[in-house]
């Protein structure tokens, strides 16, 4: 499956891919950042919440 079709990351995986530490990560989620989804003990995060947050952040003047 790519990455482009995937739907659910877990926490790891959402981490990589924002290129944050796993407190700021988790920062992020208890302020609302993310969709975040249980599926039974484990916790994912939808990619269209992450590619949302991805784009909300301020573009870089350089």
């Amino acid at each position: 499956m790519t990455t482009e079709s995937k739907l659910l990351y877990r926490p790891g995986e959402a981490q990589a891919a924002l290129g944050v530490k796993h407190s700021k990560f988790w920062e992020l989620v208890r302020a609302g950042s993310f969709d975040v989804r249980k599926l039974g003990r484990s916790t994912f995060i939808t990619a269209e919440s992450l590619r949302r947050f991805a784009e909300s952040l301020p573009k870089s003047a350089a």
